[in-house]
């Protein structure tokens, strides 16, 4: 949903394949859409192997509408 003027934040689970390692990690991407434009303003890679995790901290940042400028802040808070 777009709401006209209205700035709106989607954070989504990215996944990383190492060349060293078998195992995927999951980062967030974060981006904005803002008067019909969208751009990427935020990216933390490998926050975790566990998809699901990551999956939820992504669903909470979009429910919540977080900032962009705070997302490190809310991925430290969550793995520690």
């Amino acid at each position: 949903m777009v709401l006209e003027g209205r700035t709106l934040y989607r954070f989504e689970v990215m996944e990383l394949c190492s060349l060293g390692s078998r195992r995927p990690s999951y980062g967030i991407l974060a981006s904005v859409l803002e008067n019909d434009a969208c751009a990427y303003v935020a990216c933390i890679p490998d926050i975790s192997c566990d998809k699901a995790f990551v999956e939820e901290l992504a669903h909470r940042c979009n429910e919540g509408q977080l900032s962009p400028m705070h997302l490190l802040d809310v991925v430290l808070d969550a793995l520690s």
